[in-house]
């Protein structure tokens, strides 16, 4: 135990907790109450245990998500994790460089990743929006609130009613011009709340290659 890390983590909890780090270093939660004693009594009971876990998790490869790829703005990239102090994330060429904490399990890794994909697509349809928008707000239209969340049946749904736009988050895995042409599909809306002649004589007066850019789903 001498030349184990151990760390103690208090918190308003029942029962003793213990987890063994990436590190290889060992975590105990456990109420303020607990003795010093008992958690040694603790330890010592589960030694075995520690031995074996900590052998499995310190021989295990510290990239486990080389194997897994991602669809990113319609590209595949193979997912390569890397040991950082920091969350860092980045594209280079094919690869997703997953820069995360040794600690970090591969959920929370994959957490992270997808919250830095998130940030990216709605910094892309911010673009796009920021890019038409001129033309809405000469006919009227003085604001739109953008929403996101998961959706399974359709890209974007726009409530004219309410002044709202919101995106699928999938939209992620998709390329550039199908996003584009979402984005002004759902803008459109905001003018002509149907599917009619009108609302598609909008979309080519704003996007002419509306089409091909649809035909770009994957």
């Amino acid at each position: 135990m001498k030349d184990l890390e151990i760390t103690i983590i208090r918190k308003p909890i029942k029962n003793m907790y213990l987890r063994v780090r990436r590190s290889g270093d060992i975590e105990i939660s456990a109420s303020p109450h607990i003795t010093q004693e008992m958690i040694e009594s603790f330890v010592l009971a589960k030694w075995s245990w520690i031995m074996a876990k900590r052998q499995a998790v310190l021989s295990a490869p510290s990239q486990t998500l080389e194997t897994d790829e991602i669809l990113y703005f319609g590209s595949p990239l193979k997912v390569k994790r890397l040991s950082h102090s920091r969350v860092a994330i980045k594209v280079e060429e094919d690869q997703l460089l997953l820069s995360v904490p040794r600690a970090y399990s591969d959920e929370k890794a994959i957490v992270a990743a997808k919250n830095w994909m998130f940030k990216q697509l709605q910094q892309k349809i911010t673009d796009y929006i920021t890019y038409y928008w001129p033309y809405f707000e000469k006919q009227g239209i003085l604001s739109v609130e953008i929403k996101y969340r998961q959706m399974t049946s359709t890209w974007g749904v726009c409530r004219p009613t309410r002044g709202t736009i919101t995106f699928n988050k999938n939209l992620i895995h998709q390329p550039d011009a199908f996003i584009e042409y979402v984005v002004v599909h759902e803008l459109s809306h905001l003018l002509q709340p149907n599917h009619s002649h009108r609302f598609y004589e909008l979309v080519e007066f704003l996007l002419p290659q509306w089409k091909e850019f649809e035909s770009k789903k994957v």
